[in-house]
């Protein structure tokens, strides 16, 4: 079975982790100090979890995520247009 992962940086302190998780199987989440520490974790779980809903009789989900990748132009006049300038307290 292929499924997405996403994988992520995190900086706690001067510590840098990773997580990672499976957007088509809700609730299955991975730790680890490396990249590839991760996604060996990840796939661990799915696969203990895939185990699990078989032994249920429930049949894993279906791989439904897709990847896409896209550009966003800024051009100047953008950034400083009135209508969002009340984003900047949003953070």
């Amino acid at each position: 079975m292929k499924f997405i992962a996403i994988i992520q940086a995190s900086n706690k302190g001067l510590a840098k982790n990773y997580s990672a998780y499976c957007p088509d199987i809700p609730g299955c989440i991975a730790y680890g100090p490396t990249e590839e520490e991760t996604l060996a974790a990840l796939q661990a779980i799915l696969a203990q979890q895939i185990g699990h809903l078989e032994k249920l009789g429930i049949e894993p989900p279906n791989h439904h995520c897709t990847v896409k990748i896209f550009e966003v132009e800024i051009r100047e006049e953008e950034q400083n247009a009135p209508e969002f300038a009340n984003l900047n307290r949003l953070y």
